[in-house]
């Protein structure tokens, strides 16, 4: 029910909570020990940030009044060529200072000749509308590498992240920002250093912070995130390599990229810890691509991270999913080719990350169907099965540190692999729905959290980083419970529990309905079975997997040591059957470390 309290500061152009004469609708947070209306604190800080009246510079000026430190960096292999006052120039040889764009090319582009070469007219016309501004010599894809000379094009290619590091700075071209986006997100930015949203993070409170940062879900933002640029693979290795990064709008308005990927969070916790899958126009997934983007600009991303940022983007060429994201795993040593069929594109792409220790990619083999997938891809993701995963998991998995091996086994064909045996599977149940197995699994005494583990854990993630991500504890029957409710009908998926308002404060964890709302819908229609070996258990999808089966530990963990494993058959030793979590027998162990080449 609504709290009755002092009537809300009544402002229209900021009355977001919905909040009337003495009747509260916009809940209560916790600010140094005492009870207040979120919309009390959010006035009080609205009116300091407002106060401060600062606004971002356009990007040319930020450039300019930073001429004095620029220095050409040699350190990163050199474009060919770039463009400047109208004309290509020659960049490899010269330590001459360049800017490097991102943008999206027309659906439809229309090419011309110039200076030689085939260019688009798109391409012609950003050379001449940002030459307006400054005198750099400007890096532009469409112009600066010969699109029709393929060894050139493929040359250059390969050394794409590298242009992006080397510029002096990296101009996004956004059109859909303009000064009312500015405004928003320097607001956002402001609100999100102030009291109110730190006392709102420190509770856990998902909603308030995203109201507080987004200003009740600004038009401006929904906007924003709505540009094309945001959708293709390239744009997001463009973003995040160079640390002198705007998102540029088509009137010259700036927005430094940190602070659009700053209010980014609040947004993305939020969009995973309600159940309506839509915010901002956006899926939740669209959300943690975004977001991942921070962790991407400051260390070399993992590549199973890097699948699930980048895999849920669009690219022409499929070939791209794969050199798209070489710059932020820093795995450039792979040269682009696009005679290459994609499943060696694929299988290429795991094989150069695990031949440097990063197994992590091992987290989406889960998604592969055997059954139609050509021979040496039985371990390898593709694209397409990320993209159409509904549920978007937050655990981060590991790579774990494996002894160097010379002797493989296995066939001609395929994806090298550590592994561990954790023994035969020496029990198996008859295939269940998902009731059936929860049933099944609570009968064999396994407690709340090892059974959604193992139900759920690689598609939404593991009960501790729901703890984590939702701000509870010990979440894990609760979530069960909920997820239950949904899959025998008990409760409505639609039903709106994601927030909590009234007279009392945000209750801490209250948001993980959203993950048991993510769990419902994973095994719908679909049949499993429980393995048990000496080392473990695990829950998979039924397979075509006949004779005997063992359990094998993969090189790969979550922080707190959980595991995944493959089962395989005795009649098809060198092909997976399937991938799961695992839930170890304690004191059991595993065998020494093999490497082989699974197909």
């Amino acid at each position: 029910m609504p709290c009755r309290c002092q009537p809300c500061p009544r402002i229209s152009q900021m009355n977001i909570w919905k909040c009337e004469n003495e009747r509260h609708q916009c809940g209560l947070m916790i600010e140094h020990n005492a009870a207040i209306p979120r919309c009390r604190a959010y006035l009080r800080d609205h009116k300091k940030v407002t106060e401060r009246k600062t606004a971002y510079f356009m990007w040319h000026q930020i450039i300019k009044n930073a001429e004095s430190n620029v220095k050409a960096a040699m350190t990163y292999a050199r474009p060919q060529n770039c463009i400047r006052d109208g004309k290509l120039v020659d960049s490899a040889s010269s330590a001459e200072p360049y800017i490097a764009i991102s943008y999206v090319w027309d659906t439809h582009p229309s090419f011309k000749e110039w200076e030689g070469r085939r260019v688009t007219e798109q391409a012609l016309h950003i050379a001449d509308q940002l030459s307006k501004h400054t005198s750099y010599a400007l890096w532009i894809d469409a112009i600066c590498i010969d699109q029709d000379n393929e060894p050139v094009k493929m040359v250059e290619l390969a050394k794409m992240a590298d242009i992006y590091r080397g510029a002096t700075a990296v101009l996004c071209l956004v059109p859909e920002i303009d000064q009312t986006t500015s405004r928003v997100v320097e607001h956002g930015t402001g609100m999100m250093d102030l009291d109110g949203f730190r006392a709102l993070e420190h509770a856990g409170d998902t909603h308030g912070m995203y109201m507080f940062a987004s200003q009740g879900s600004n038009k401006a933002l929904h906007k924003l995130f709505s540009s094309r640029w945001w959708t293709r693979a390239w744009t997001f290795q463009e973003a995040v390599l160079n640390h002198v990064t705007f998102l540029v709008g088509e009137k010259e308005e700036t927005i430094p990229i940190s602070d659009v990927l700053k209010i980014s969070h609040p947004i993305s916790r939020r969009a995973a810890t309600q159940k309506k899958d839509n915010l901002l126009g956006q899926l939740s997934s669209f959300w943690d691509s975004v977001h991942s983007m921070s962790d991407a600009m400051k260390v070399r991303m993992p590549l199973g991270t890097a699948i699930s940022s980048v895999w849920r983007r669009q690219s022409t060429v499929t070939h791209d999913m794969a050199y798209s994201l070489l710059g932020v795993c820093c795995l450039e040593t792979i040269t682009p080719d696009y005679r290459l069929p994609v499943e060696k594109v694929f299988a290429d792409l795991v094989e150069k990350a695990s031949s440097k220790g990063d197994f992590s990619w091992l987290r989406w083999s889960h998604l592969v169907d055997r059954d139609a997938t050509c021979e040496g891809m039985s371990m390898v993701p593709v694209p397409a099965t990320v993209l159409a995963t509904p549920a978007s998991a937050i655990t981060e998995w590991r790579s774990v540190e494996v002894p160097q091996m010379s002797v493989v086994r296995g066939g001609a064909v395929g994806v090298c692999i550590p592994h561990r045996s954790t023994g035969v599977v020496r029990w198996q149940s008859q295939p269940e729905d998902i009731k059936g197995i929860i049933n099944m699994l609570q009968k064999l005494s396994y407690g709340p959290e090892d059974i959604w583990n193992l139900l759920f854990g690689l598609h939404v993630g593991l009960a501790c980083d729901v703890d984590r991500a939702a701000g509870g504890s010990g979440l894990a029957q609760a979530l069960l419970n909920l997820a239950t409710g949904y899959i025998n009908g008990t409760f409505k998926l639609d039903d709106s529990v994601d927030d909590l308002v009234g007279e009392k404060p945000y209750t801490r964890g209250y948001g993980f309905t959203a993950y048991a709302s993510m769990a419902a819908n994973i095994w719908r229609n679909a049949q499993l079975v429980v393995m048990r070996s000496q080392g473990g258990t695990t829950v998979v999808p039924t397979h075509r997997g006949t004779g005997q089966a063992r359990l094998h530990r993969l090189p790969v963990e979550s922080y707190r040591g959980t595991c995944l494993c493959r089962v395989v058959h005795d009649s098809t030793k060198f092909r997976a059957s399937a991938i799961g979590v695992m839930v170890e027998n304690d004191h059991a162990g595993s065998g020494s470390w093999q490497f082989t080449r699974f197909s």
